[in-house]
C-alpha cells in the first residue's frame, strides 16, 4: 500500500505497540483481557491510542 510518510510512521508505531502489548500479555500471569496489570495497562493504552490515531488518519486519506 502506498501511504504518506506520516501515515506509515503512525502505522509502524501502532504495530510496534501491538507487538509489545501482545508479548507482555502472553508472558504475564497477572494480566487479564478485562484487567491488565500495572505494567500492561500503559502498553494497552498506548496501543489503543495509536490504533485510534491511525484509523482516524486512514479515514481522512480515503475521503
Amino acid at each position: 500500500m502506498n501511504r504518506p510518510a506520516r501515515l506509515t510512521d503512525l502505522y509502524d508505531r501502532y504495530m510496534t505497540a501491538a507487538k509489545l502489548h501482545r508479548a507482555h500479555s502472553e508472558s504475564c500471569d497477572t494480566c487479564r483481557p478485562d484487567a491488565p496489570c500495572e505494567t500492561g495497562r500503559p502498553l494497552w493504552e498506548r496501543f489503543t491510542r495509536l490504533q485510534d490515531a491511525y484509523l482516524t488518519e486512514l479515514c481522512k486519506q480515503q475521503h
